[in-house]
């Protein structure tokens, strides 16, 4: 059917409305559109923002988390630090509280950490002690916390125990776990440990009297000889609060003019003539009486007296000296005890060298005496000192032979004049048994590297006796002659003196006037 016919005038009427609204139709096209990108963009940068703000709450939030940690961990072990560790023992004393059972605590300490960083380096101690955190956390059950205190001190807390048994398995466990050497970079290398365990509420309900009373216990673990583990008493309290309170009083004990000196003879064995002489130090308390050098002198490296001390036996020998014409010594050679508190520190030890020098009083007329420990792993200063001293004619001699290390090769390499046979050795001497074999050894030894012994705390005939058997070359002790003031050394010199110039090989004048000489000193 065609469609109907419209007249040309009315068509021509109806496309005029139609081209009118085409342009308005166009443009509100495109506004909405617009719009709708718009929209869109907007919704796009909300949704970027969001993002964004999302990113910067996690970066905030684990920036936190870095902080929190770097402020609570360990950054090298990735233990628990002292911070953290504090939180931890005392939110376990709750518990323990709340549960009535103990808690332990273990403060670990390596000795001989410090010789590896000094020998190997700090990278090498760094991965020893990561590796001995590693160690110590397989020694502890889950659920235990172990913690870096710092340098190289670790801690450990045994919560909810139920039998204080458990904590002497954990420290011998530790001890041999850590006493087996590293290997690091196709070496090994050795350190051990002492530990202090104090016990929860046995010993203290306070978190912090527990690390006191376990730092007590370290320091006694450590004085019985390292390498083991010790338990807090009420004695050790007692022992400590003494320890303080005499460190105190030996600060001023040089300007109270509480110490003075006494020299001890070293007689020649074959023909015993006195040939030597040890300075030693003595400390009249005010109140106390008599302190034995066993007690104070220790007292004095810890606290770093011994420096001020060492300045003060120095110019107390040379005071003595000054008194006499040193001929008058008839070439007695002076020992002194030197710490190695005072060679990490030998800026006194050379302005000793200058005043002799400037004195006039030959260096040879002096020996020190060091521990046998300050040559195991000497580092380059005390290298340098020893050989200053000895560039300079001090002699050497290493005290207390037997009791540290006891290797003779390392005191070739530093030159050492002298060795003393320490003596927890003489004291128990009889023939053919351990200390004869022993002492027998180490002359032995020491004379195919031509060095002289000198056997210390000689106290009877039989231990003399037995002394000239194996050949030792010095002694020194009570059955001869006794520690004694200055005078009393110069009265058996010039004693000595006269009995020398008595003997019939002497002409007639010679003899009258050394023996009138010696007679106007002895008198």
């Amino acid at each position: 059917m065609s469609p109907p016919l419209v007249p040309q005038a009315w068509s021509a009427t109806l496309a005029q409305p139609l081209a009118a609204s085409e342009p308005a139709l166009v443009s509100g096209l495109a506004i909405e559109a617009g719009i709708t990108v718009l929209a869109l963009a907007c919704v796009f940068l909300v949704y970027q923002l969001w993002r964004f703000y999302l990113r910067a709450q996690r970066r905030e939030t684990e920036v936190r988390q870095q902080i929190w940690r770097q402020a609570n961990y360990d950054y090298l072990t990735q233990l628990p630090n002292r911070y953290l560790l504090q939180q931890c023992l005392e939110n376990a004393i709750l518990d323990c509280q709340q549960s009535q059972q103990q808690l332990g605590l273990l403060l670990i300490d390596l000795d001989g950490f410090k010789d590896v960083n000094d020998i190997a380096g700090h990278a090498v101690g760094d991965r020893l002690l990561q590796n001995a955190a590693l160690r110590i956390q397989s020694c502890v059950r889950d659920g235990d916390t172990t913690a870096k205190l710092g340098g190289d001190e670790f801690v450990v807390v045994i919560p909810k125990l139920k039998d204080v048994r458990l904590l002497h398995d954990i420290g011998a466990k530790i001890v041999e776990t850590v006493r087996s050497p590293f290997h690091i970079d196709d070496n090994q290398y050795f350190v051990t440990a002492s530990i202090g365990i104090a016990v929860f509420p046995d010993h203290s309900d306070s978190a912090e009297t527990l690390m006191m009373y376990a730092d007590q216990a370290l320091y006694a673990a450590k004085r019985a000889g390292k390498n083991q583990y010790q338990f807090f008493t009420q004695t050790m309290q007692q022992e400590i609060t003494e320890r303080i309170s005499l460190t105190h009083d030996l600060r001023s004990a040089v300007e109270n003019d509480e110490l003075h000196l006494v020299y001890q003879p070293i007689y020649r064995l074959q023909d015993i003539t006195l040939i030597k002489a040890e300075a030693l130090l003595r400390w009249q308390h005010p109140t106390r009486g008599n302190i034995p050098p066993g007690t104070f002198i220790p007292l004095a490296e810890e606290s770093g007296s011994i420096i001020e001390i060492g300045k003060w036996v120095f110019n107390e020998v040379l005071r003595d000296l000054s008194t006499i014409d040193p001929l008058r010594l008839q070439g007695v050679q002076i020992s002194l005890n030197i710490s190695p508190v005072q060679f990490a520190h030998p800026q006194h030890l050379m302005a000793f060298i200058k005043r002799l020098e400037r004195s006039n009083i030959p260096c040879e007329l002096f020996c020190f005496e060091i521990t046998e420990g300050l040559l195991l792993e000497p580092s380059r200063v005390v290298q340098d000192t020893l050989r200053a001293l000895k560039q300079a004619g001090i002699k050497l001699s290493i005290d207390d032979f037997g009791t540290g290390y006891s290797a003779l090769g390392y005191l070739k390499k530093y030159h050492v004049d002298y060795v003393k046979i320490d003596k927890s050795f003489i004291s128990n001497l009889g023939e053919d048994n351990y200390d004869f074999i022993l002492c027998r050894s180490i002359i032995q030894m020491a004379h195919e590297l031509n060095m002289q012994l000198i056997a210390e705390g000689v106290e009877n005939a039989q231990q003399e006796n037995i002394l000239k058997v194996i050949n030792c070359d010095f002694i020194q002790g009570f059955l001869h002659g006794k520690p004694a003031l200055f005078s009393s050394l110069l009265q058996q010199i010039d004693q000595q003196t006269l009995d020398q110039l008595s003997q019939p090989l002497l002409g007639v004048e010679t003899k009258m006037a050394a023996l009138q000489h010696a007679a106007t000193k002895l008198s």
